[in-house]
């Protein structure tokens, strides 16, 4: 397998997934030059998720995931004092093999491992996307108390484009969703998300039929 050479930025709370948007304000002077570089380049960054206790060598080169997303620079913005904004698309998922260079940002080795896709045709996708977003509006409304409007939605994406952006943005661990980034085949992670999901739903559901407050004092 062929390694390439990618940008690295590192961040504590996010998990980048191929085929989503991810919008990002870049103002530290190390990334700063690292996306001026990747726009005379390529326009492709290297998204992983520090480790836990990164935050005692921030400054430095805190360890990271060796499984990250590349994106790619769909739209930059600089601001004032050469801050940049920038919408990212994830392309791949990569693993980092080796690092070879470290200030003022780090570059890594990596090679892009084949994912296994959806054992599915496109008509049954579209169906089971459908399906997949109804389940997610419903605990959108019973799990999160968000108002749910018609069409609140997007259903136009593909099924993993789908997966992948509830993956990132549902509200589970960081390191859960580096899980979910990890695996191989997306229908394994589809099922690991619907699981997720559907585990949520069946507490809410449980919670509601419940008689928390009994009308015997005695077992209060």
């Amino acid at each position: 397998m062929r390694l390439v050479q990618v940008p690295i930025f590192p961040l504590p709370n996010v998990v980048f997934f191929p085929k989503i948007l991810l919008p990002l304000r870049i103002f530290e002077p190390r990334y700063r030059k690292m996306v001026a570089d990747a726009l005379t380049g390529e326009q492709k960054i290297g998204m992983v998720l520090l480790r836990e206790g990164w935050e005692k060598d921030y400054d430095g080169t805190p360890t990271v995931f060796s499984v990250g997303c590349l994106g790619k620079m769909e739209a930059h913005e600089r601001i004032e004092q050469d801050r940049y904004n920038i919408l990212l698309r994830g392309l791949n998922r990569f693993e980092i093999v080796d690092f070879v260079q470290q200030q003022p940002y780090r570059i890594a080795r990596v090679r892009m491992p084949t994912d296994v896709p959806l054992p599915m045709e496109m008509k049954e996708q579209i169906r089971e996307r459908d399906h997949f977003l109804d389940r997610f509006e419903q605990y959108l409304s019973e799990v999160m108390g968000v108002e749910v409007e018609k069409d609140m939605l997007e259903r136009t994406g593909s099924l993993e484009a789908v997966i992948n952006q509830v993956a990132a943005t549902l509200d589970i661990p960081v390191g859960d969703k580096q899980g979910l980034l990890q695996i191989t085949a997306v229908a394994d992670r589809y099922a690991r998300l619907r699981n997720i999901i559907d585990e949520r739903l069946r507490v809410a559901y449980h919670l509601r039929h419940m008689n928390i407050f009994s009308d015997d004092p005695s077992l209060n």
